[in-house]
């Protein structure tokens, strides 16, 4: 797929004299892919904060459970 991006002339004249000879738009795509997977991953955590909070105020498992032991361990 093709999308046109607007980025500032001072960004892009940045980002060419960092990265070289890279292309502009190879550097974008690695750098949405590299945000996308930062903004999973802190969805993540915040998702599993919320159920860590949310099993500490209320426990899903039968608490008969947590005396459980596995037998030949």
């Amino acid at each position: 797929m093709r999308t046109t991006v607007v980025i500032p002339d001072e960004v892009v004249d940045e980002v060419r004299k960092l990265v070289g000879n890279v292309p502009l738009s190879r550097f974008v795509r690695e750098s949405v892919i590299e945000r996308l997977q930062r903004l999973q991953r802190e969805t993540l955590a915040a998702e599993m904060v919320a159920g860590y909070q949310a099993e500490a105020r209320r426990p899903s498992l039968d608490p008969e459970w947590s005396t459980t032991e596995a037998e030949g361990l």
